[in-house]
């Protein structure tokens, strides 16, 4: 059996955050640098009967997903206003914060892994998310490497769907 030649690659992905389903998106693709999907773990159920070696086994319920997105921690945005959403002064780290402290912590997440371009697939953590970690920036003394934040938002299901504009 021969092997596919379609491998995808993340490296030119879109990421968008938004509050709820009246916030407007902003971009987080030229700030974020991972997002990890964890969860939708269907349960299973078994039980043994005195007559047989072999269990009775019944599917469960599905678990919600959690979404983690890591991105780069700045003070001001460069390029503030150039299509990205953000200002100087307001700053995705500063944003997501705010967010966090407010009352339920709404967050929504949509990421296109290979761009947001008009048929590509994107992912949707939908209304019903929220924050349930948000880290502040660390690192170590003797790294070069960027100061990252990190969000992580839970959500019922995470939502495919073909892209084709807003």
């Amino acid at each position: 059996m021969g092997r596919t030649a379609e491998g995808l690659s993340f490296v030119a992905a879109d990421v968008e955050i938004r509050q709820n389903d009246a916030g407007t998106w902003l971009s987080l693709s030229c700030f974020a640098t991972s997002i990890a999907v964890a969860g939708g773990d269907r349960g299973s159920g078994e039980v043994n009967v005195f007559c047989d070696e072999r269990p009775i086994v019944k599917a469960g319920k599905k678990a919600s997903q959690d979404v983690t997105v890591r991105f780069i921690y700045t003070e001001v945005v460069e390029g503030a206003g150039s299509g990205t959403g953000w200002t100087g002064a307001q700053t995705p780290f500063e944003t997501i914060r705010e967010w966090d402290d407010a009352v339920g912590g709404a967050m929504q997440i949509r990421y296109w892994p290979l761009g947001a371009t008009f048929g590509n697939y994107v992912f949707d953590t939908g209304s019903d998310s929220f924050i349930t970690s948000f880290l502040d920036p660390q690192g170590e003394a003797g790294s070069g490497d960027p100061v990252l934040g990190e969000v992580t938002v839970k959500t019922e299901e995470i939502f495919k769907s073909a892209w084709y504009g807003s």
